[in-house]
Order: C-alpha cells, then sequence, then structure tokens
C-alpha cells in the first residue's frame, strides 16, 4: 500500500460507511463464535492502522500484526499494544493457540508470495474449531487506479477463495460476495476511473478511501447493513469483495 494511504485510512476507518459495515460483519460472525462470555484469543494478521482489534477487544485478548511500521504507528496512536511488525510470508505463530484469525484485504496484496501457505499456517495456528475470516478483492474487471494504490496482485471469484480454504484444511462456513446492492454503481465508478485517469506513476495514485459527505455516507451504510443481514442468513451472487469463514475441523489432520 502507498505510504500516505495508511494514514488516509486512520484518518477515515472510524466513520467510512465500508470500513463500519465490513466490521459489524465479522463481529456479528465472532460473536456466533463465542460460547457465553468466554474470552477468545483473536489475531487480526495484516492489522492495517488496527480499528478492528479495537473493536474485537470486547471478545477476549487481541493482538495484530502487519509488515507496515507505518500501520503499527497508527494502531500505536490508537492505545493498542498488542500489535508486532511481521511478513505474513514467513511468520511463525504460535501452534494451536488462537480462537479467530482475521485477515482482512491483505492476501490479494503484491508482496504475498502464497496465499494458501499463509492460510495453512493460519490454519495450524487455529485451535480445532477455530475460524479464520477473510476478506478480499473480487473481479479482475473491477482493477482501477485504487488497486494500483493498496498494490494489489489478483482479484478473486467466490469460487476460487472457496477452494483456497478447502485446500487450506479448511471447512468452509460462508463465502459470498459483498456490496451487491452497490455493485452498479461502484464498478461503473470502478471502471470509468480506470478509463479516465492520466495518472501513471504508480506511487501518487490514490485509493477510494475518501469519507463522503454525512448524508451520503448514512446511506451507504444504512443499505450495507441491510445487506449484512441477508450475508449472514444466505451469500449474495455478486459483489465487489469475496466475504469468507473457514473453520478449522473439531478433528482430523492437523
Amino acid at each position: 500500500m502507498n505510504q500516505h494511504e495508511y494514514r488516509q485510512m486512520y484518518q477515515v476507518e472510524d466513520f467510512h460507511w465500508w470500513y463500519v459495515s465490513l466490521h459489524e460483519l465479522i463481529v456479528s460472525v465472532v460473536s456466533k463464535a463465542r460460547s457465553g462470555t468466554e474470552e477468545l484469543r483473536i489475531l487480526d494478521a495484516g492489522c492495517g492502522t488496527g480499528r478492528l482489534i479495537q473493536i474485537l477487544e470486547a471478545f477476549g485478548i487481541v493482538s495484530g500484526c502487519d509488515i507496515s511500521y507505518d500501520a503499527l504507528d497508527c494502531c500505536r496512536q490508537r492505545g493498542l499494544t498488542g500489535v508486532f511488525k511481521a511478513d505474513l510470508n514467513n511468520a511463525v505463530f504460535p501452534a494451536v493457540h488462537y480462537d479467530v484469525i482475521t485477515s482482512i484485504d491483505t492476501l490479494y496484496h503484491n508482496a504475498v508470495e502464497d496465499e494458501k501457505v499463509i492460510l495453512a499456517r493460519f490454519h495450524d495456528a487455529l485451535k480445532p474449531g477455530g475460524l479464520v475470516i477473510i476478506n478480499l478483492v473480487a473481479h479482475e474487471f473491477l482493477r482501477s487506479t485504487h488497486d494500483m494504490a493498496v498494490h494489489t496482485r489478483k482479484r478473486y471469484t467466490r469460487r476460487e477463495v472457496v477452494n483456497l480454504l478447502e485446500e487450506s484444511g479448511f471447512v468452509v462456513q460462508m463465502a459470498t460476495y459483498r456490496l451487491g446492492l452497490l455493485f452498479p454503481l461502484i464498478a461503473s465508478y470502478r471502471l470509468l476511473r480506470r478509463l479516465f485517469n492520466c495518472e501513471s506513476d504508480a506511487e501518487q495514485v490514490t485509493s477510494d478511501v475518501h469519507l463522503p459527505n454525512k448524508f451520503i455516507n448514512r446511506l451507504l451504510l444504512s443499505l450495507s447493513r441491510v445487506e449484512n443481514r441477508f450475508i449472514l442468513k444466505a451469500p449474495i451472487p455478486v459483489g465487489t469483495s469475496v466475504f469468507a469463514v473457514g473453520k478449522r475441523p473439531l478433528s482430523g489432520p492437523s
């Protein structure tokens, strides 16, 4: 991710409809994973500026890692202490340790050498019955200057994500596209931006992470919350992201 993008994310992540609705969806999944009032051990792998860590602390002990010092500085500005620098390509996590691992918009990054290897490490780090929650950008035809700014290596289909999880030893509990209600609007914007943006310097392009005016932000958040309720019941067939939950089996090969 371009360096300035971390500061932009830090400034809007608490309020931007995209982040808020995604975090609320993750909270819904984690809430179902917790039995009673037990404390969960959670890792946010590729934690960015740390807002999700703050939110998940309501469920237990949360740690986070990221390869970027800029991201970790933002985490520390939030008062987070359980964060550390790690390259997911070679990071070693304690075995059978976590109840939940989240990896949100990380595995598609240019720096990732083999997402299947990383997912297998997540599998080994989870307790039996533990969950991995991932979100990835969808559909190569949506590639735009946004992907240049955030260093996207690959955009995925739902089937590709399901295959990745299953080949890494997970049982897929949920796999759905996300932002289907807004798909025509977002897709049109991305395609037009790609068509008309003349900026050729990958280090200078900017992402779509900008806070809209309050009315638009509330409207988009309301629509996303409606969609979240549908997603928790059944997958939707179209969207700009793939959201998936995999479970480490209670028994069988580790």
